[in-house]
């Protein structure tokens, strides 16, 4: 184990930079997007707004009430858009790691470590063609440590950390108000 540890954290390292590098990209894309959402938004509910003042107090409200809800769906589109892209670019940045020398190591360290969790007898399924990294089975427990998963919890990890932009957009208007 502590002749892997090197290997370990240079591996560590690098998906870090990685990871860090397309969250960076992701958020930059994100803001860009929510900035174009946020203006197209504004004017759907500047256009719903002078409509309703023509209209009846209900009709007003009823349009009002349409035109948030159809800002929200823009901005919630435009927010699952760029989480795929950061999930698909994040994947492919990973899967490029199966041609690195290291990578075998890798495998090694993931199986021991399925090994380790399930017991010696557990079946193991070394790079999956679609996944990369390892599955693990014993029975009815299983362990998914392919490089699939391990960018998915990553970045879903690090997307639970930006900050709702629909609640900052709130918490603006309420202010403004």
């Amino acid at each position: 184990m502590n002749q892997l540890e090197p290997l370990r954290q240079s591996l560590l390292s690098a998906a870090s930079a990685r990871a860090t590098a397309t969250i960076a990209q992701a958020r930059a894309d994100a803001t860009v997007t929510q900035a174009a959402a946020k203006a197209t938004a504004a004017k759907t509910i500047a256009t719903a707004r002078a409509e309703g003042r023509r209209a009846t107090e209900t009709r007003a409200q009823a349009q009002l009430v349409e035109a948030e809800r159809a800002a929200r769906a823009l901005v919630l589109t435009a927010e699952r858009g760029v989480e795929d892209n950061a999930r698909t670019r994040a994947l492919a940045a990973a899967m490029t790691f199966r041609h690195q020398p290291e990578y075998t190591k890798l495998l090694d360290t993931l199986e021991a470590s399925a090994r380790r969790r399930l017991g010696p007898t557990t079946e193991i399924e070394r790079d999956p063609p679609d996944a990369g990294g390892v599955r693990a089975r014993l029975g009815r427990r299983s362990i998914d440590l392919t490089l699939a998963s391990l960018v998915d919890q990553a970045l879903t990890g690090a997307l639970d950390e930006v900050p709702d932009p629909a609640a900052i957009g709130s918490r603006a208007s309420e202010l403004a108000t």
